[in-house]
């Protein structure tokens, strides 16, 4: 009896330890450039491929195999390579790409902000005893954070609205991660709304 439960205890050590070994145990699906793919070009089932690797160490907005439905019908906002992995920074919409602006808006203490993720930004005004919140643009594409600020992505035709803000408003900011639901921000002027807002869930 006790020569059967050590061969058990030694057959389920040995299961634990292949299972924490299997090289696979961590890996996952993720979409890259099957050929190159020239700038403006669109993403089909013929130029991406599906490859399996280990999630450690991948960038944080790859598109993974369940984004594929997400991914099909964008195109490439520059060259891809053959083999490159798909980022949210690398694609946009089919209608988007002709007109596109990068435009630096000063944000101080801007919370970390990854290429391809969304930003909310509000316009912070009035006097210090009586200062108001309100939102100026919702769910702006990040084309990167640097010092003092962040560079966002917006039309031509949104861009001297933003070069206003950045000269002439006190801009904040909220992240949000790339795919998530848009801002649905709204105002607030005193302390009564803010403490109201804060508590809903």
């Amino acid at each position: 009896m006790t020569a059967l439960l050590a061969l058990g205890l030694g057959v389920g050590v040995s299961a634990a330890l292949l299972v924490f070994a299997n090289p696979d145990r961590n890996a996952i699906d993720v979409y890259a450039a099957a050929r190159d793919i020239p700038a403006g070009s669109s993403l089909t089932s013929e130029s991406v491929v599906l490859v399996r690797l280990n999630a450690a160490g991948l960038p944080p907005l790859v598109f993974k195999s369940a984004d594929a439905r997400r991914l099909a019908g964008m195109r490439a906002t520059h060259d891809l390579a053959a083999g490159q992995l798909i980022q949210r920074s690398d694609t946009t919409g089919q209608d988007a790409l002709a007109d596109r602006r990068l435009v630096f808006m000063p944000v101080k203490d801007a919370p970390p902000a990854a290429v391809g993720s969304r930003v909310d930004l509000l316009v912070v005004a009035g006097s210090p005893d009586h200062l108001s919140v309100s939102p100026f643009a919702l769910n702006v594409e990040v084309q990167s954070s640097v010092a003092g600020g962040l560079v966002v992505v917006v039309s031509s035709k949104q861009a001297p609205a933003f070069v206003y803000a950045a000269v002439a408003m006190q801009v904040t900011a909220v992240i949000a991660s790339a795919g998530d639901a848009s801002g649905a921000e709204g105002a607030i002027s005193t302390p009564e709304q803010a403490m109201a807002v804060a508590a809903e869930p």
